[in-house]
C-alpha cells in the first residue's frame, strides 16, 4: 500500500530527528526522499522545520544531508529536490550558521558542504560566489562575540561537548575520503578545470623562464 504525505512526513520527520554525522545515516534519509520523490515538497518542508528546530550540531548533519540527496538526485536526473536546494540556498545557509553564539563552530563545515556543491556542479560558479560574499560577512558577525562563549560554560552541556567531538571525528574522516572523490562529468574536462582555478596568472618571471628555456632548447637544436 503506498505511504500518504502524512505518513511520509511523519517517517520522514523521525529519520531526521535520528540523522547523525555518518554517511550511512544521511544516504538513509536521501534513499527515503528519492523513493518518495513524487511528494518531494513535503518532504522537503521537512527538512527546513527541522533546520529551524535543530540544534547547531544537527544542522550540519541536516546540510550533510542535503548534499548527498543533492550529489544523488545528480546523478539520477531528479530535478525536483536540485531546484528546491538551490532556490533556498542562502537561506539554508543562513538556518546552519545563525547569528547566535556557537555559530562560529559551524562555518568551516558550511563553507564545504558549498564548495563541495560547487564541484558537484549542483550550483553555478555565480551562485557559490554570491552564497560565499553572504557567507564572509556572516562569520564575520558571528565572529564578533566569540569571546563571550568562553565566558558562559554553560552554553553548552558536557554532553553537547562530547557529541559535537565525535561527530566532528566523523566529518573529517569523510572529508577526507571525498579528497579522493571525482565528481560526475568528463574526467579531462574536470581535470583542465581544476587547474585553471588553481594556476596563476602569468608573470615577469614566467616570460624570463620561457625565454631562457627557448634560448637553451635553440643551442641544443643548433649543436645538431
Amino acid at each position: 500500500m503506498p505511504m500518504d504525505a502524512f505518513d511520509a512526513r511523519l517517517k520522514f520527520t523521525e529519520l531526521l530527528r535520528r540523522l547523525t554525522a555518518s554517511v550511512q545515516s544521511a544516504t538513509k534519509c536521501a534513499q527515503f526522499a528519492i523513493k518518495n520523490s513524487d511528494m518531494s515538497e513535503d518532504l522537503y518542508s521537512c527538512i527546513v522545520e527541522e533546520l529551524d528546530k535543530a540544534t547547531l550540531n544537527s544542522r550540519i548533519n541536516l546540510l550533510f544531508l542535503l548534499e548527498v540527496l543533492c550529489d544523488n538526485c545528480s546523478r539520477t536526473g531528479l530535478e525536483d529536490y536540485l531546484e528546491m536546494v538551490k532556490r533556498d540556498l542562502w537561506p539554508i545557509f543562513d538556518k546552519v550558521v545563525p547569528i547566535t553564539q556557537g555559530a562560529l563552530a559551524n562555518v568551516a563545515h558550511a563553507r564545504k558542504a558549498l564548495d563541495n556543491l560547487r564541484q558537484k556542479g549542483v550550483i553555478t560558479a555565480e551562485i557559490f560566489d554570491d552564497v560565499s560574499v553572504l557567507m564572509a560577512e556572516r562569520e564575520a558577525e558571528v565572529s564578533k562575540d566569540e569571546y563571550q562563549i568562553h565566558k558562559k560554560a554553560s552554553l553548552f552541556s558536557t554532553e553537547d561537548i562530547l557529541k559535537r567531538m565525535e561527530e566532528d571525528r566523523e566529518r573529517h574522516k569523510r572529508m577526507r575520503e571525498n579528497v579522493w572523490e571525482i565528481p560526475p562529468g568528463n574526467a579531462i574536462e574536470i581535470e583542465f578545470s581544476e587547474a585553471w582555478e588553481t594556476t596563476s596568472d602569468l608573470g615577469d618571471d614566467d616570460y624570463e623562464l620561457m625565454r631562457e628555456e627557448s634560448a637553451l632548447l635553440s643551442q641544443a637544436l643548433g649543436r645538431r
